[in-house]
């Protein structure tokens, strides 16, 4: 008969054998520190730079602001390098769709901004 320490000892065996031996996580190609720009080409939204982080093809901000509010971003990237992604600052939000390249990337996007709705190309460049 197996007492408690050896079934425990048989478990934790067991965790460690999956542990190292199970794939890692979800890296993506496009993983890394960008620098996107989002410029408004139709309405009042100017142009707005923000820091963005990939990890995992997931989407999110590092850095920018826009009216007074830090931006977050979410979003993913799948393995091709199509996207689609979400700002959100204070009351407003956008939403977004491109493509990435290893080093640059390019979309549109729409929102709102302080006196209606504003349209948008957007580019990323990988620090």
């Amino acid at each position: 008969m197996i007492d408690h320490h050896q079934r425990v000892r048989a478990l934790l065996a067991t965790f460690a054998v999956v542990a190292f031996t199970a794939p890692a996580s979800a890296a993506s190609r496009f993983d890394g520190v960008w620098n996107m720009t989002a410029v408004t080409t139709s309405g009042h939204c100017g142009t707005i730079p923000v820091g963005m982080l990939i990890v995992g093809g997931r989407i999110s901000s590092t850095s920018g602001s826009y009216a007074f509010n830090p931006i977050s971003l979410s979003g993913r990237v799948s393995p091709s390098g199509s996207t689609s992604l979400r700002a959100v600052t204070g009351p407003r939000i956008a939403y977004g769709v491109g493509w990435f390249d290893m080093d640059e990337a390019h979309g549109r996007w729409r929102g709102t901004g302080p006196s209606g709705v504003c349209y948008g190309d957007w580019i990323a460049t990988r620090e």
